[in-house]
């Protein structure tokens, strides 16, 4: 556990208090929350402890297991933890308010990008939202591998920038995330670039996307 992120992301944060802040904490356990690609915990524990109706998913059992532990253990919060995968959730139609996702989703190619949204919309309510937090494609790293389509790569093969060795790597534009989600019938409301150059100068970007299940007017950059 003291290998693994333990703070939850700050975009995600103001996502949820921005949609709802007003709702008092007593009647937030009728929302139900899904994180895809949960990890370790980092961000479950925080929105249980909002007092959300949390569910959580990982494709590694390991990562459950730490889920689980640091919410009981260091938080006192419990979720609903599943071991399975983000293309193919193990869940019924129209079953959530709202889906999370944090630098998982970016770790798919566009064909698995395409399933994983797909599946996502199912698993959303009509009114349902889906907030996703994922690498740009201004991000000094996307350039630094062998291409697996357009906008993934097999691994960022320099050993000298962030991330390297994570797999498959996806980088967006918001042109793109637009696109997807039209496919699959997500509309997106909101994406904005969010950026970090780390201590040796290189920049790292991530966009922030909300998408819904309606049709809000599109006002992202």
């Amino acid at each position: 556990m003291r290998s693994q992120r333990t703070y939850p992301n700050e975009s995600l944060i103001q996502f949820l208090s921005s949609r709802y802040d007003q709702l008092p904490v007593a009647d937030r356990k009728a929302i139900r929350v899904l994180e895809v690609g949960c990890g370790s915990g980092a961000n479950l524990w925080m929105i249980a402890k909002e007092g959300f109706d949390t569910y959580g998913i990982d494709s590694s059992a390991e990562g459950i297991a730490l889920a689980r532990s640091h919410l009981k253990d260091k938080w006192g919060m419990t979720a609903d933890l599943r071991v399975g995968s983000m293309i193919e959730l193990p869940y019924p139609d129209a079953c959530f308010d709202a889906v999370v996702d944090v630098v998982s989703l970016q770790h798919l190619c566009l064909s698995d990008s395409v399933k994983a949204l797909t599946e996502i919309r199912r698993v959303l309510k009509p009114a349902g939202v889906f907030f996703s937090y994922r690498l740009s494609d201004h991000s000094v790293m996307s350039a630094a591998g062998a291409r697996i389509d357009s906008a993934t790569l097999a691994d960022i093969s320099d050993a000298s920038m962030p991330l390297a060795g994570n797999g498959p790597t996806s980088f967006w534009s918001p042109v793109l995330a637009r696109q997807i989600y039209r496919e699959v019938g997500l509309a997106i409301s909101n994406v904005e670039r969010v950026g970090r150059t780390y201590s040796n100068g290189m920049f790292v970007e991530y966009l922030s996307v909300v998408g819904a299940t309606r049709n809000p007017e599109d006002s992202g950059l």
